[in-house]
């Protein structure tokens, strides 16, 4: 049967949809806004949606094996107190590292036996672990920030350089550590037997454990790897600001299922992708940043990206109805 120009214009928006958005947001601004579209600018979005697009990685597993976790943004905050505090009596950029990841992992080991092995309903169990780590990280700080200074070091250099250097004197290295952890997520998601089942176990769950797939084990590792993108989210985090906020991270939990449900109205599938996700963490970092550059208020531009999130998932599904 022969697609009519409109069926295929639908077909085109289906599939494309979050692109042209994209686009056409970036068009909007870059006219709107006459220093939008400069290199400098440019970068700066770029090292702004880093540590967004980092822990939308890892959300993105975790929704992509029909899963939830409540816990990111609680859990930032604590991976990121640890490794200040474990750089400030070390000085050695390593030991605090693999303190922040240690951090972290066993908090995606709690969550992903708790919901994979247990049974716990994602929402309330990752909800109820993402309380207890808030109530830690108040209990270390009493709700106060963790300044890195008064300290030298060669661990201290590396920590500042983080956030300060750039590649050929234009590319913040952030933006470095993002593309590395995009590419790597994108092998990992499209190009692995883990990616395959992970999306088998998020089409239908049924139909993939009578294949054979050890359901439970697939959707406890996405909660792993969730974890370790929201350590290195920490880190960078910290090196950004130059200090563990306590509550640094709990904001990134409403942009990153923006970004990840951005993702889903991609290609038609319904489905997260890694490729979809940077594009909806572009187009959250996008509206701030245009907004800013356009003299808007914090509360107008989270009015804005909840807007353009319920448009484009409404225009996902109605045409995703109209194609069946």
């Amino acid at each position: 049967m022969n697609m009519t120009i409109a069926d295929k214009s639908k077909n085109v928006i289906r599939r494309y949809g979050t692109v042209i958005v994209a686009l056409l947001v970036f068009i909007f601004f870059s006219v709107s806004a006459t220093s939008f579209f400069t290199t400098k600018n440019v970068m700066l979005l770029l090292k702004q949606m880093s540590t967004l697009t980092i822990i939308s990685l890892g959300f993105t597993f975790v929704m992509a094996v029909g899963g939830f976790d409540m816990s990111i943004g609680f859990a930032t905050g604590l991976v990121g107190i640890i490794f200040v505090k474990v750089l400030m009596s070390t000085t050695n950029f390593f030991f605090a590292l693999l303190a922040g990841l240690a951090v972290g992992i066993v908090i995606g080991i709690i969550n992903g036996t708790l919901v994979s092995y247990i049974g716990l309903p994602d929402f309330i169990g990752t909800f109820a672990v993402g309380s207890v780590i808030y109530g830690i990280k108040m209990m270390m700080t009493e709700g106060n920030p963790i300044y890195v200074k008064g300290v030298e070091g060669l661990g201290i250099d590396v920590f500042k350089a983080i956030n300060a250097k750039m590649v050929f004197n234009v590319i913040p290295v952030m933006v470095i550590i993002m593309f590395v952890f995009i590419a790597v997520c994108y092998v990992l998601m499209e190009k692995t037997k883990l990616g395959r089942r992970i999306y088998a176990i998020g089409g239908n769950r049924e139909a993939a454990m009578f294949s054979g797939i050890n359901v439970k084990r697939y959707k406890f590792i996405t909660y792993l790897i969730s974890a370790v993108m929201v350590s290195f989210t920490a880190i960078l985090i910290c090196s950004r600001l130059n200090s563990a906020q306590p509550t640094s991270g709990e904001g990134y939990l409403m942009d990153a299922i923006s970004a990840v449900y951005l993702s889903t109205t991609m290609f038609g599938e319904g489905q997260p992708t890694i490729l979809g996700t940077v594009v909806g963490s572009f187009i959250i970092a996008m509206l701030s940043n245009g907004l800013t550059m356009l003299g808007m208020t914090y509360y107008f531009q989270d009015i804005t990206t909840g807007i353009v999130v319920i448009l484009a998932v409404l225009m996902a599904v109605v045409l995703n109805k109209k194609a069946k």
